[in-house]
Formats: C-alpha cells, structure tokens, sequence
C-alpha cells in the first residue's frame, strides 16, 4: 500500500498533502524549508511512499534530500500541471500534486543527481552573465544613438575615448558606468569560462563532443550538462524533439492546423542553431552535406535546419557509443 505525497516547495515554507491508496487525506500539513525537517517528516510516515515535486530552483536540492526515502520519485513539469490549476494556494497545490502523482497523470522532468547535472549550475551562471552583458551592450549603444551617432561593431566596447565624442554630458556620464560594467561584466564572464572549462574537462564525452565541427568548449559543456544521460532518448527525433528543432503538425480530423514545437531546452536549440551558423560559413563535411542540399533545391532555411539537425544526430550518437567524429560519413551522405 502506496501513500501518496504532493510537495509544494518554497524557499521559506513547504507544504505536505498524503493521501492513501483510496485517495483519503492523510495529512496536510505546512513546516519551514529546512532539510533535516523535510526528511525526518517523510521518514515518519512510514510504509512505501511516492512522493512529487514541482521543478523549480529548489528541485536539484529537493531530489538529493528524497531520493533515498521514497520508492518512487517523480520531478514533474510545472507547465503541463497549468491545466489542472485554478485556485492557487500551496496547501491545493500540494493536494492536486498528490492527486496527480495517484492518478498517474504527472509529466516527469529527468533528474538523477549525477555530476553532469550538476555542472548546469556553472552552464546556468555563464549563460546568464552572457545574457546580462548583452544587455549592457545594447543599452551602451543606445547612448550614443540618443546623441545622434551610430556606431558598429564591437570595438567600441573597448574604446573608452569614444565616450568623449557625445556632447551631452548626461548621456557621456551615463555612458561611462556602463562602459565600466561591460568591462566588469567581462572580466567575470572570464572567470566563469575557466571554470566551466574545468568542471567540463572531468566528463571524457566533452572532448568527444568537441570534435565536431561548430562544437568548441562552451558548446560541448552545455550539451553534456542538459543531455546528462543520452541513452534517456529513444531515436534521434525524440532528440531533435527535446532541442527544439523539429515542429509538430497539429491535427483534429482530416484538418491540419499549422505546426508548433512542444516544450524543449532553448539552451540545447541556441547551441544547435548556432553551431549550424558556424559550419556553413567553414569548410567541412557538413558545409558539403549543406551545400549537396542546395544543389537538390532545398531552400537556405530547410538545408540550415537540416545541418543543425544533423549535428545533434552526431552529437548523440557520439556520446552513446563513445566513438569518434568521423568525417568521412559525414562526406559520404553529402555525395
């Protein structure tokens, strides 16, 4: 006999609902986010237990505490639960969790503790100093447009003189912190690139990952921190699927309504994306594999997407079988 827990966590507060095998309440109850706590709460439940969770900034934390504890743990996806929603509190959150996990209707999201999952974590902090630099820059540019001057090109993020240019002195007082940040900004984003590197350097797939052409360091770490385990993926659409590179037709009856990609990983698709950008503009196999493409007539746009699918086929079946990059396949199905 199964007992059923719905978790609803918060950095300040979590909340219990357990429900038995018939669906009865148990409990309901609301204690401080404190890990000895949490675990001690479910140890005394007692019996065989399933327990779920919500994926959130706590999950990676909340699935090292439970994993031991429970027969069953599932890491489910927020957005699919949407549906089932209304009313919003945490105690009916965490009955509706539960009731989910009993009916057997939760979409897990994949979690297993492992070192590679970990390594999301220093992924996640070079991505979002990356994103915030950007940022700094567009606004940085803006300042000399807000003064009449249009600037290209990414020498002006080094050439502080520029600033002396502006004739409003607002606009050149403005423009000096930010040029300081951006400098900051830089500076930390290097730190960060070395350790990414580091941590990235322990997971023998990495140098695997790099052989391909358009895959270097930064590209090879965030495929290996998201992907974790690639035997996760049944064929290589389900892949293509989960990096958003295919779409998926939307039918009712004989009708087609258009197309939409499902849920998937932006950080997979932008490494996809853009490691497509850099091998059609190189010489390899796979610019060959493009341009053999164009020759038969397929559109720029279908012959691009077609080369970033072909990369996450490589990337995959590379990491599965532990082999190398081989050029020479990539040329024969180019010809």
């Amino acid at each position: 006999m199964y007992k059923y827990i719905g978790l609803d966590a918060h950095s300040s507060t979590c909340t219990f609902c357990v429900l038995d095998e018939q669906g009865r309440e148990i409990d309901l109850t609301t204690m401080a986010t404190n890990g000895r706590m949490l675990v001690n709460y479910v140890k005394e439940l007692g019996g065989a237990k399933k327990l779920t969770f919500e994926e959130c900034e706590l999950s990676g934390w909340l699935h090292q505490l439970f994993n031991k504890e429970v027969e069953e743990l599932i890491v489910c996806n927020p957005v699919m639960n949407r549906e089932f929603k209304r009313a919003k509190t945490d105690k009916i959150d965490a009955r509706k969790l539960a009731k989910l996990l009993r009916g057997g209707f939760l979409t897990p999201v994949f979690h297993d503790g492992s070192k590679r999952e970990q390594l999301r974590s220093v992924v996640s902090a070079y991505q979002d100093i990356v994103e915030e630099a950007v940022r700094l820059k567009n606004r940085y540019k803006s300042v000399y447009r807000k003064d009449g001057k249009m600037l290209r090109g990414s020498a002006v993020y080094s050439d502080e003189s520029l600033l002396d240019g502006l004739e409003n002195s607002g606009l050149k007082f403005v423009g000096g912190h930010i040029y300081d940040m951006i400098a900051l900004f830089e500076k930390k984003r290097q730190e960060l690139l070395k350790e990414l590197i580091r941590c990235s350097k322990q997971f023998k797939e990495v140098a695997l990952l790099k052989q391909i052409p358009g895959i270097g360091d930064i590209h090879s770490a965030k495929i290996v921190s998201q992907v974790v385990d690639p035997r996760r993926f049944r064929n290589k659409n389900k892949y293509y699927s989960y990096c958003g590179l295919i779409r998926h037709k939307r039918i009712s009856g004989e009708n087609q309504y258009g197309s939409a990609r499902g849920g998937y990983n932006r950080i997979l698709k932008s490494v996809y994306k853009t490691a497509g950008q850099t091998v059609i503009r190189g010489e390899n196999g796979l610019r060959r594999y493009y341009d053999a493409l164009r020759e038969k007539g397929t559109s720029h746009e279908n012959a691009y997407n077609a080369v970033c699918r072909k990369i996450a086929a490589i990337s995959l079946s590379i990491w599965r079988k532990s082999a190398k990059y081989d050029e020479n396949l990539v040329n024969a199905q180019a010809i």
